[in-house]
This record gives C-alpha cells, sequence and structure tokens, in this order.
C-alpha cells in the first residue's frame, strides 16, 4: 500500500526573532521589528518595501553582494532569473475567499502567487490548475461542513485545529502572528491547493511573506511529480522524499521569492535558524562537519523529537546551497526526474553526478559554518 507524503507548511507560527548583525548592513536602516518579533514589510504599488527603526518605508537595501556569502548570492540570483510568464498561461488560479479574510493580506496573497505562478508556469509541460482558499477562525462551521467538499479532509484534517487561536490577537500574536499555510497537489484530482489561513483581526504588520511562496512551491512540487505518492514514509532509504527536501526547499525558495532584495532575503534565512538554535530545548551537537551531516541525515525524517524543528531552519540551508552550488534548473530537474528514480539517492546520482553522502558532505559543510556564524 502506497503511503501519501502529506505535506504541510502550518501555521509557520514561529516568534520570529531578530537576526540581523546591525554592523553589516552598512548604509541601510536597522529593520523595525513588529508586534510578534518579525520584520514588518508592505507593498506599494506592488513593490515590497520594508519599515527602518525610524519608522521609514525602504524600498531598497544598501548592502554590496560581496557583504554574502557567494552560495547565497547565487541561490538568490539563479532562483530569481527564473524566466517570468506574465500570464501564467500553464497555471489556471482558481480563487476561493472567505468574507472575514482580510481584505489587505488577500491583496498581498493574490499579488504573491500570482508573482510566483508566472515564474512557475513556464517549467510546466502541460496545464494545471491551483485553488487558492483563504479562511479564518470564522470559518470554523464552514471548514467543517463545505470545505470538504473541495478539498477531502485527509488533506487538511487537524492542521485547521489551529483557527483554535486566532480568535483573539493575543492568542494570534501567542501562535506567531503571521498566520500559515497548507499546501498539496491531488494526484486523482488533478489539481493543488492551497489553504492560507490567518486570524481576521490580522494586519500586515504581522503578515510574513514568506509563507505564499513556500506553499507555492509545494504546488511546484506536485505539479513536476504527478503528485507526492510515495511507497515509504520521509526519509526512508527507499524513499524519494524526505523532510528537509520537501519543506528546506520549500523554504528556500519562499525566501527568494518572498523577499525583493537579497539583503532582505538573507536576514530572513539567518534568523529563522538563528531563532530555531535560540529556543531549542534539545540543541543538536554542532561541533564539526561529522555534527552537521548528522543533523541532515536526522532531518529526513519529520518526527524527531529533538530534531523536527530544523526540518525548515536547517534544511533551507542544505537546499540553498544545492542550488547555489548547482543551479535552481537542477532542481527541477530533481522534481521531474522522480517518476522515474527509484530513490532520492539515486535521484542526486542521475541529476548532479554525486550521491546523497558526498551531497551532504557539502552541503554539511555550508550548513556547519552558516551555523557557527548565526549562533555567535
Amino acid at each position: 500500500m502506497r503511503a501519501r507524503v502529506l505535506l504541510l507548511a502550518l501555521a509557520l507560527t514561529l516568534t520570529q526573532a531578530p537576526g540581523v548583525d546591525a554592523n553589516k548592513i552598512n548604509k541601510s536602516s536597522n529593520p523595525a521589528i513588529g508586534p510578534t518579533g518579525g520584520y514588518v514589510y508592505r507593498y506599494v504599488a506592488n513593490k515590497q518595501q520594508r519599515k527602518d527603526i525610524n519608522n521609514k518605508w525602504q524600498p531598497k537595501d544598501s548592502r554590496k553582494e560581496g557583504s554574502f556569502d557567494s552560495i547565497r548570492v547565487s541561490a538568490y540570483k539563479s532562483i530569481n532569473s527564473l524566466s517570468a510568464d506574465p500570464n501564467f498561461s500553464n497555471i489556471k488560479l482558481e480563487y476561493l475567499v472567505r468574507p472575514g479574510y482580510p481584505k489587505q493580506i488577500e491583496q498581498v496573497v493574490r499579488l504573491q502567487v500570482e508573482k510566483v505562478a508566472s515564474r512557475f508556469s513556464p517549467l510546466l509541460s502541460r496545464f494545471e490548475t491551483a485553488k487558492i482558499i483563504m479562511i479564518t477562525e470564522k470559518d470554523k462551521n464552514w471548514v467543517r461542513s463545505d470545505l470538504p467538499k473541495i478539498v477531502s479532509t485527509e488533506f487538511f484534517g487537524g492542521s485547521i485545529e489551529i483557527l483554535d487561536w486566532y480568535n483573539t490577537k493575543e492568542r494570534f500574536f501567542s501562535r506567531g502572528g503571521t498566520g500559515g499555510g497548507i499546501a498539496y497537489y491531488i494526484t486523482d484530482k488533478g489539481f493543488a491547493f492551497y489553504i492560507s489561513h490567518t486570524s481576521s483581526l490580522a494586519t500586515l504588520e504581522t503578515f510574513w511573506p514568506e509563507v505564499p511562496p513556500h506553499e507555492f512551491t509545494h504546488a511546484l512540487q506536485g505539479f513536476l511529480t504527478n503528485g507526492f505518492t510515495d511507497r515509504y514514509p520521509n526519509g526512508h532509504p527507499e524513499s524519494n522524499w524526505n523532510g528537509h527536501f520537501v519543506e528546506g526547499s520549500a523554504n528556500t525558495l519562499g525566501m527568494a521569492l518572498g523577499f525583493e532584495t537579497l539583503g532582505w532575503y538573507s536576514d530572513e534565512m539567518d534568523k529563522l535558524l538563528k531563532q530555531e538554535i535560540q529556543r531549542s530545548t534539545a540543541l543538536p551537537k554542532m561541533n564539526n562537519l561529522q555534527d552537521s551531516v548528522a543533523l541532515i541525515k536526522a532531518i529526513e525524517e519529520r518526527n524527531s523529537e529533538n530534531t523536527s524543528q530544523f526540518v525548515y531552519s536547517a534544511g533551507q540551508f542544505v537546499w540553498e546551497y544545492f542550488i547555489g552550488k548547482y543551479g535552481v534548473e537542477k532542481y527541477v530537474e530533481l522534481l521531474r526526474n522522480m517518476p522515474k528514480a527509484n530513490n532520492f539517492n539515486e535521484n542526486l546520482k542521475a541529476i548532479i553526478g554525486k550521491d546523497k553522502q558526498a551531497f551532504y558532505q557539502e552541503a554539511g559543510t555550508y550548513l556547519l559554518k552558516n551555523w557557527k556564524r548565526i549562533s555567535k
């Protein structure tokens, strides 16, 4: 019996701690911190701006490419070099927005989904459909009665229980204050869905621009592999999927497509890992390359009590390295080749000529270097 690999980028309910080193910002103003600890963004004429500590909105970042690791620069450029199809000719977007969903956030989610769809459309060899469903805590009854008519409960299940935390601003903030999402590709129905959930009280002050592109990357994963079915659970030696491949790579693409300057992308990448290191109650050893490779192997599975929180935050560095070293085209090839490959190891060898052990040594070196830098 084939086990279904359920892709849930849930809530991303992260209390986002400051992660920018002010000494490295040069002429850029330090970013303002919002009420839940995240940086604050808005969009003017469809362009992203970030608030600084003087409450001024900055449309750009003055740091030069030389301020960042060459792998980081290469990954960011590679992802953002994907050709754009402004009409997203190969993707049909169907929106279902519930009445209580905040209009400000709806506008930005639409903007981001369509931006990402324009980048992903040229990668597809056939026409695909994505259903974008936006809900709040006011929709709990609708979720129980009507949502299953569109998306079976097996694909979202108890994940929507987080809506219970959205009924007051205090409870919403206690779960990160950003809202989140769930995305999956339903093979037998032939469409992807992205359920965007947030509080009806939410504003752009706490919105995190990483979420929509992260979730739509799951749609791309499903489009290119024709679904997520696998005979084995994530991380099994014979599985094509593992935790850091599913969620870490979605985070890398989500960060690169979610933040419109290299500097802001870099800040958000570092901040996410920094906060996970700081709040971990069972911090894994990270003294040498062996430790780093061991962590990458541990986050192949997504149910490890001590390391599962690093699937996103450390996993994104693994795939930043992959894309920075080999290019986003190779990432796309990995997905396209998956139906032909017997497992993840075989797929890697087919696409980059290196097995999992060799790749983990490379990516582990990069992860270790950044872990030590961020931990200072």
